[in-house]
Parts: C-alpha cells; structure tokens; sequence
C-alpha cells in the first residue's frame, strides 16, 4: 500500500459533483417522483421523459472510470454536466413560461439538479487541464 497514488483534489470535487447528482434522482425516486412530459417541448427537453435515468446511469458509469483519472473521462464527465445543466435549465426555463398547473412545485429539483451540475463541469475542468 506504501506505492498508492493520491487522488487529486479537482477529482475528488468531480466524484462527490457525481455522487451528489446520482443521490439526488435516487432520493427523488425514494420519494416516489415520476416525471410524466405535458407536451412536446417538454418531451424533447427531458429526452422523452428519460433524461434522469439516461444521465444518470451515465454517472454511474463515469464514477469509476473518473477515479482512475483517465483524460477521456474527465471529458465525458464535463460534456455530461454539460449537457445536463443546458437541458435542465432549458426546461426551467420553458416551465416558467409556459406555466403548466402546478410547475411552481416542480421548480425545486430541476434548479438543485442543475446546481449539482457545476461542480462537475468544474472540477472536471480543472482536472482536464492537469
């Protein structure tokens, strides 16, 4: 064990901005969350209502993958979060103009999702560039 590399501080802020995406869709699906898209732009902005199971089975996927440091999945972590954070803020967006019944309670996981976000993009920066 005396050979072990040390994990850098930009991955160890990648992972936890991993971790914490992938907890918070869990903790949602604990509480029995179910996203069911209104109308097309809806469909579309949340990749046919699955965009929460698609981004975060990603995330799963990246986590190890992250931890070996790897210059391709510091890549695919920061086009993740990436693509993520558009998406959901897009669809914020739409929300609050569109004003579907209810949308005031749908507000609250979307902007904390889109927030876990940054640390991902980041992170996953700064360790691409180490």
């Amino acid at each position: 064990m005396k050979n072990s590399l040390k994990i850098s501080n930009n991955t160890l802020g990648l992972l936890i901005g991993l971790v914490l995406s992938v907890w918070w869709i869990f903790m949602g699906l604990d509480i029995g969350f179910r996203f069911e898209a209104p109308d097309t732009i809806s469909y579309l902005l949340t990749l046919g209502g699955l965009r929460h199971t698609i981004m975060t089975t990603a995330a799963l996927i990246l986590i190890p993958i992250c931890a070996r440091e790897t210059r391709w999945g510091f890549i695919l972590a920061i086009l993740l979060g990436a693509v993520t954070l558009v998406l959901t803020l897009l669809h914020i967006f739409y929300m609050i103009l569109s004003k579907p019944p209810g949308f005031e309670s749908q507000l609250f996981g979307p902007i904390v999702w889109s927030i876990m976000q940054l640390p991902i993009v980041f992170f996953g920066c700064r360790a691409l560039k180490k």
